[in-house]
């Protein structure tokens, strides 16, 4: 498998974890559940999904950010 198609997967992951978040979230406030253990879950997941696609990414975010910043002479 290339790294690219792990970056999709990753991506196409993390949209839905933070979907799902923010979904049970939702449910959570609504239900006054104040222990509901899966939005704390969907959350820690999407934090780590959102770390590993910055770090797949951080070539591109790297040259991005030079690019934009950069002074112009």
């Amino acid at each position: 498998m290339k790294r690219e198609d792990i970056n999709y997967i990753i991506s196409i992951v993390l949209i839905f974890s933070i979907s799902l978040t923010g979904i049970v979230g939702y449910i959570q406030s609504r239900l006054e559940l104040r222990r509901f253990v899966p939005h704390r879950y969907f959350a820690y997941a999407t934090l780590i999904l959102a770390a590993i696609h910055v770090i797949l990414n951080w070539g591109k975010l790297w040259r991005y950010l030079r690019r934009r910043f950069k002074r112009k002479e």
